[in-house]
């Protein structure tokens, strides 16, 4: 029996390469992501910290100028803060681009397994024709002769 030969299987081939790539691309871009979740959790904890230093000096008396100063740096944490969620929202409109092109890629490759299955199905099923034909014709002759 001859072995199978898939026509497409240097596509199949590169659609496998290229879901492989996707998988990588999408597993960076969910570790960007939960770096970014981890700097703007660190900006909020700043500012709780913040928060409690000013609330623990305020009981001991502050000098007006240190009210100041702290009101500023609150000031600067919460633009940090802001500009930080732009970037993890902009982080996880990237992971779900990554993942919407990983599922296109499977798409791709799972559809040319499926043709390859199917056409290994037909050329299994094509052969055993031939075999039964041969073997037909085999017990024909025989009988014939006898």
């Amino acid at each position: 029996m001859a072995k199978f030969i898939f026509n497409m299987q240097g596509l199949l081939n590169i659609k496998e390469k290229l879901e492989e790539q996707c998988k990588t691309e999408y597993g960076k871009a969910l570790n960007k992501l939960e770096e970014e979740k981890n700097i703007l959790l660190n900006f909020e904890n700043k500012k709780q910290q913040n928060i409690i230093s000013f609330r623990e000096s305020i009981s001991k008396g502050v000098k007006p100028g240190y009210i100041d100063s702290i009101n500023k740096y609150t000031s600067l944490i919460d633009k940090k803060i802001e500009d930080q969620k732009v970037i993890v929202n902009k982080a996880k409109d990237f992971v779900e681009e990554k993942r919407l092109a990983l599922l296109e890629a499977m798409k791709q490759r799972k559809v040319l397994e499926a043709l390859k299955e199917k056409g290994k199905e037909n050329y299994f099923k094509e052969e055993l024709k031939k075999e039964q034909k041969m073997i037909d014709e085999i017990v024909s002759y025989k009988y014939n002769k006898a």
